[in-house]
């Protein structure tokens, strides 16, 4: 029979101490290694305190997930705030505040965009997500000709978040090669100018058809 967890264990707040001591644990380790257990002892509270809370192991991390991305998409926005006005240095604003957050926090960024979990596991993973997503389609959007059309400005977002993500995750597990003559921020910053010349050249284009 399942331990039923004291008015403490429920009581309002318990569940965000519960996600800290996840973060705390996902700082120094992947997800696929943590025990709600091991969370419940950290708080110092029963085992059954993060069941009570989220139901289930797969919602406890997209929760736990969803609270670092949101942080990372706060860090983000304030990152593209004290950039210069033009829209070019606020995208590589964000681009060098997605860097920090997958080289400073890679096992929440990898819980985050991973298989481990679904946005729709968890609302808080599903908000924090499309805050992150608004910050790229607001920083794309700025640095598109007068006229573009959204779909051009998703498809843009798209193109973008690729390059900086496979050129951020190949630099963490060292899969790029030292005959490269180039660190991998400056391979990332590099990305985006070709995108932004190419956004530019292709402007009569799009206003034509």
């Amino acid at each position: 029979m399942p331990q039923v967890a004291s008015d403490a264990e429920v009581s309002p707040g318990l569940d965000d101490q519960l996600l800290w001591a996840a973060l705390d644990l996902l700082a120094h380790e992947p997800a696929e290694r943590i025990s709600l257990r091991r969370v419940a002892q950290t708080v110092g509270v029963s085992h059954q305190a993060p069941y009570v809370h989220f139901g289930d192991k797969r919602r406890f991390l997209a929760a736990a997930a969803g609270m670092g991305l949101q942080r990372a998409a706060e860090q983000a926005a304030i990152a593209m705030s004290a950039a210069a006005p033009d829209p070019g240095a606020r995208l590589h604003a964000l681009a060098d505040a997605y860097i920090a957050f997958i080289r400073d926090r890679p096992h929440v960024h990898d819980l985050a965009y991973g298989p481990l979990v679904a946005k729709a596991d968890h609302p808080r993973l599903q908000q924090a997500a499309i805050a992150y997503w608004d910050l790229l389609h607001d920083a794309v959007a700025a640095c598109q000709p007068p006229g573009t059309a959204e779909a051009d400005v998703l498809r843009g977002c798209a193109a973008t978040w690729g390059p900086v993500y496979g050129i951020a995750r190949l630099a963490a597990l060292r899969q790029i090669p030292r005959s490269v003559p180039s660190e991998s921020d400056r391979l990332i910053h590099q990305a985006l100018d070709t995108l932004r010349l190419g956004w530019s050249r292709s402007a009569p284009q799009r206003r034509a058809t």
